[in-house]
């Protein structure tokens, strides 16, 4: 039946063919692909690039941004250099960016609050509506910056143009998240510091916006962090001195794509996950690393000088098929970690013997090619074992599968939720429990949370390009409630974590997404998709804003309060967790982010 899972029998044929399998679609499935690109699509390189290219058509305030865009790179190496030389020469260094009647604030101005915590020291300031006064000079202006970190220092200066107003043919405002990054260059005991503010920059020129000119800066708003200690210091080198692992975990994406075997899935997109567990018993826990086709599982045990080896070949689980996600949990309640791989459209589910040696035990493949890309585990039925629930992203293959409408698809692959029976194996349940409501979108991850207090676990799935699921579990039934939780988050959803960051008693939600400064700035023109009713601009213009924090209210409703928090902005986040660094009792955020990176700075 199509979109069912099936348990393979556990027997030596299954085994072996286990061991080789090749999550590849055979041959003849290409046909069963039904999503299509959108009509008129072009399939010439020259014709793609001069759709790419802003200035070959009449969008002003594009034009205005890749020109204002230059200006500020040249602006932050400028700054760079003044930073590193004389600061005497800083005001010759700036002669050429600016207009004659420039007015620049002091671009780290005084006041705001301040605080500190475990060495780091914090100030946050805002604007309150009275201007601050000009620095009399743009030297003066820069000073107040560079000054915050007085020695001798290796800066890093970086700007995100976030908004474009056109005020006539030669002046446009241009709206700047500006960061910068600073380490004295005698290391000074691990000095760091960090500035991020939101600039409103102003520009003219006298032949069109080609070669603009800062007319003024203004800062809104700006936070920065001084710490005198470094807290963090990399041991990747001393922890993993296995050579054969190093030499493979070290390079990227970029080096192994055409290293690999053609015929396996070539992933180099970041999607494949770790879990951590203790798979050997001994008190310390171990990371299993899942790796593209062609390169081997890892698996690294933890030794007891505090550096780790990996087994996987000696544990069997050193799978060459390209591995997405990964649990480490006791399936079978034996008391042992036990292991499951989302491998192309199969979960593997492997049995730990207790020393970290797994045999395979059960393969749930789903009939329809699509490939899981994450798996959650909990005790749903409250039957005393884990259940599990496999998220699927695209149809065929990445690159692929087109999402439609891009803003809210619901042509993606069916999850599947698989109910442990023991022995007998899994049984997928989708259907039975509610689960197949609201289940054809682009899911990348499923977290499950008892977020209701109710004594059962709930089910939160995040969907890239478009809204999020909320699974309420009523006993039998799930019922999607994001819509009325306030929680659907439309958006490109990567991630998500849960904590009572507030310590109110119940669970708050905080879910990565895609923070985009290009689908900021375009989508809020006044002539962008100016036809399509005012929900479609304003759905769309949602799905580049960033992450998003929803506190939970106790009565079954969410809030957002991202921005009040500062926590919006998280690049192009991934699986951001809660986690309590300096044990003071309040979770802290981290927020991995990035993707794709060449050579050439507009190449994805």
């Amino acid at each position: 039946m199509t979109g069912q899972i099936k348990n393979a029998n556990r027997d030596r044929t299954f085994t072996a063919m286990i061991a080789v399998v090749s999550c590849w679609p055979p041959n003849g499935l290409a046909n069963a692909q039904t999503d299509q690109a959108p009509g008129g699509a072009v399939d010439s390189v020259e014709a793609l690039t001069a759709i790419a290219d802003p200035l070959a058509d009449d969008w002003e305030t594009e034009k205005a941004y890749v020109a204002a865009s230059a200006r500020l790179k040249q602006f932050g190496e400028a700054l760079r250099k003044a930073a590193g030389g004389d600061s005497d020469g800083i005001g010759e260094t700036l002669r050429g960016f600016f207009t004659d009647a420039a007015i620049v604030e002091f671009l780290r101005p005084d006041g705001g609050e301040r605080y500190s915590i475990d060495g780091y020291d914090i100030r946050r300031w805002q604007r309150a509506g009275e201007p601050i006064p000009a620095a009399g000079n743009r030297a003066a202006a820069v000073r107040s910056l560079l000054a915050a970190v007085p020695h001798p220092a290796e800066w890093r200066f970086a700007f995100k143009t976030v908004g474009v107003e056109r005020i006539d043919d030669r002046r446009f405002v241009t709206h700047v998240l500006f960061q910068a990054f600073a380490r004295p260059t005698d290391k000074n005991g691990g000095r760091a510091f960090q500035y991020d503010g939101h600039w409103r920059v102003a520009w003219s020129s006298t032949d069109g916006v080609e070669h603009p000119l800062i007319g003024s800066i203004q800062v809104d708003s700006f936070s920065e962090v001084d710490t005198r200690n470094s807290a963090w210091v990399d041991c990747t080198g001393a922890v993993l001195r296995d050579a054969a692992a190093w030499r493979q975990l070290a390079r990227g994406g970029e080096y192994w794509f055409g290293r690999t075997d053609a015929l396996g899935e070539l992933n180099f997109m970041g999607h494949n996950g770790i879990a951590v567990g203790d798979v050997n018993g001994d008190g310390r826990d171990d990371i299993y690393v899942a790796m593209g086709t062609g390169l081997p599982n890892k698996l690294l045990v933890q030794q007891g000088d505090g550096t780790v080896k990996d087994t996987a070949d000696e544990a069997g689980v050193a799978w060459l098929d390209d591995t997405k996600g990964v649990i480490l949990a006791d399936m079978d309640n034996d008391g042992d970690q036990d292991l499951l791989c989302a491998i192309g459209p199969t979960i593997v589910y492997q049995k730990n013997d207790g020393r970290g040696h797994f045999t395979p035990f059960r393969g749930m493949r789903a009939s329809s090619p699509a490939s899981f890309y994450s798996l959650a585990v909990a005790d749903y039925d409250l039957d005393g074992d884990l259940d599990v629930y496999g998220c699927r992203y695209v149809n065929l293959r990445y690159g692929v599968s087109v999402p439609m409408p891009l803003h809210d698809a619901n042509n993606g692959p069916p999850n599947h939720m698989l109910r442990n029976d023991g022995e007998a194996g899994f049984v997928d349940v989708t259907t039975e429990v509610g689960l197949n409501v609201n289940n054809t979108r682009f899911s990348l991850a499923a977290t499950w949370i008892d977020y209701d207090g109710d004594g059962d676990s709930d089910l939160h799935v995040v969907n890239d390009f478009g809204r999020n699921n909320l699974y309420r579990n009523d006993g039998a039934k799930f019922v999607d409630v994001a819509g009325e939780a306030g929680v659907e988050d439309q958006a490109a959803g990567m991630g998500a974590t849960w904590s009572d960051f507030d310590r109110d008693g119940d669970f708050d939600l905080y879910v990565s997404n895609m923070f985009s400064s290009a689908g900021q700035r375009i989508a809020y023109q006044p002539r962008f998709k100016s036809d399509a009713a005012p929900s479609m601009r304003e759905q769309i213009q949602r799905h580049s804003l960033g992450n998003s924090l929803f506190v939970n209210r106790g009565d079954g409703r969410f809030d957002d309060i991202s921005d009040a928090a500062g926590v919006r902005m998280g690049r192009w986040a991934w699986g951001a967790k809660f986690v309590d660094f300096n044990n003071d009792g309040w979770d802290d955020l981290f927020v991995p982010n990035g993707f794709l990176t060449n050579d050439r700075k507009d190449d994805l």
